[in-house]
């Protein structure tokens, strides 16, 4: 099972997230950026990091972003290269081509999720990520 966190200030969100990753990951929630990073420094002190981190763009306070090059300054220090590092999903409402580049280059993300998250397109973006294996779902 995949260890993930979701980080998305809206609950509702957050909890059908996680319903839809419940055969795939355990997931932990964070309702900020702030919190998120603070779990993922948490989660990286362990012997079991999160593999995956599922970021909402569009945050109160420090967004997906801005908690995302945290992340990924975090990771740096630590002598985590980029290829190494956490798997980070944006998740966002806007799916335009230029708001998918913006979250790949901001967020040095891997992959770009439109909200309400489809359960299809969330197995083939796993997958996609060799973060499951396609046995998972039979």
């Amino acid at each position: 099972m995949l260890r993930c966190l979701i980080v998305d200030d809206d609950e509702l969100s957050r909890e059908l997230l996680a319903t839809q990753l419940l055969e795939y990951a355990t997931c932990d929630m964070a309702a900020n950026g702030n919190e998120g990073v603070e779990m993922f420094v948490a989660a990286l002190a362990t012997d079991h990091p999160y593999q995956v981190i599922f970021m909402d763009i569009l945050m109160p306070g420090l967004d997906g972003h801005g908690a995302a090059k945290a992340i990924r300054k975090i990771e740096a220090h630590q002598g985590i290269l980029i290829d190494r590092g956490v798997d980070i999903i944006i998740l966002s409402s806007l799916g335009t081509p230029h708001d998918v580049i913006q979250a790949y280059i901001a967020a040095q993300s891997a992959a770009h999720l439109v909200k309400p998250v489809r359960p299809e397109k969330l197995y083939k973006t796993l997958l996609a990520l060799n973060l499951i294996e396609s046995s998972t779902a039979d």
